[in-house]
C-alpha cells in the first residue's frame, strides 16, 4: 500500500525530475504555497529525493559559513583600499 501511494505521488503530484529546480526556488523564498505543499508531500515519501534536500541544505549551510568568515577584511586591505582612492 505504502508502494503505492508513493508512486501516485510521484505520477500526479510531482516528479523527482523537478525537485532540484523547486528545492532551489524554496531556498531563495520564491516558491508558491501550492508547490511548496506538493514538494513537501513529495519529500515524505522519496527517500532519493529527501536525502538530495539534505545534502543541498548541508551545502549551503557550509558556503554561507565560510562566505561570513571570509567577509571580513584586514586592516591592511582596508588602508589599501583608501590610499588606492585618494591616488585617484
Amino acid at each position: 500500500m505504502k508502494a503505492l501511494f508513493g508512486k501516485l505521488i510521484h505520477l500526479l503530484i510531482m516528479p523527482c525530475s523537478r525537485v532540484p529546480l523547486l528545492i532551489e526556488q524554496r531556498n531563495a523564498g520564491k516558491l508558491p504555497l501550492i508547490a511548496r505543499m506538493r514538494l513537501n508531500a513529495h519529500l515524505l515519501v522519496c527517500k532519493w529525493c529527501a536525502a538530495y534536500v539534505e545534502k543541498v541544505e548541508r551545502i549551503d549551510k557550509l558556503l554561507t559559513k565560510k562566505y561570513e568568515e571570509e567577509k571580513s577584511f584586514e586592516d591592511t586591505e582596508i588602508q589599501s583600499f583608501k590610499d588606492n582612492i585618494k591616488k585617484k
